[in-house]
């Protein structure tokens, strides 16, 4: 059953860690709206996390990708659960490693009512092999997702434009990435606005 509630202006610092489940099956019981994020290892995931939520720290960073191997759940202000999915597309990860996070990823996601999947991409390199069949897969699965670009303190405004345009023509040119930066905090509120938006969206019958 898809779930429809009437949100209140979310307080973002509002948010706490739930738990983490190895996999979909110990996923705890909620009626809360979810949305989950995805990205690439080393996508800046962790700290875009910490930027939404005006909590720094509450999402632990790490300088070496692969980092997440387990849905880490959290409750912000008691009205949306986000679920922060594993980093893909570690190389160094074990064949086998990988396909368990491949794995645990799509059975969350087809049996979880998600509102919304964040997809972060890096500006700087654009989707990859690996953003692309994710991105496949959620069109193909009637997932709503968002394509989130990282790092964009790291180019000009003009390369900024530049990538963001050549990014959105990669993905089909229906949907043109919501450039962010953790450091500097471009882009946060928007994304803020963004998920509300989606959340209060009525539901497609």
């Amino acid at each position: 059953m898809s779930v429809y509630l009437k949100l209140t202006r979310i307080h973002w610092p509002n948010t706490q860690f739930v738990q983490s489940v190895a996999n979909p099956e110990e996923f705890p019981e909620s009626n809360l709206p979810q949305i989950a994020v995805a990205g690439h290892s080393n996508v800046g995931k962790s700290s875009l996390m910490n930027a939404l939520f005006g909590r720094k720290g509450l999402v632990k960073t790490s300088k070496n990708p692969g980092c997440t191997r387990l849905l880490n759940l959290f409750d912000v202000d008691q009205q949306l659960l986000v679920v922060d999915l594993p980093g893909y597309g570690y190389a160094r990860a074990p064949k086998k490693e990988q396909n368990r996070w491949i794995s645990m990823i799509e059975g969350y996601l087809v049996n979880a009512d998600i509102k919304l999947v964040l997809v972060l991409l890096d500006i700087r390199h654009g989707p990859k092999d690996s953003d692309m069949k994710l991105i496949e897969w959620l069109n193909e699965s009637g997932i709503r997702w968002l394509p989130v670009a990282t790092k964009a303190d790291k180019l000009s405004g003009n390369q900024r434009s530049g990538r963001l345009k050549e990014m959105s023509e990669a993905m089909g040119g229906l949907l043109s990435p919501l450039p962010t930066s953790s450091f500097k905090g471009a882009g946060i509120d928007r994304l803020r606005a963004v998920i509300q938006e989606e959340l209060s969206r009525e539901p497609d019958f």
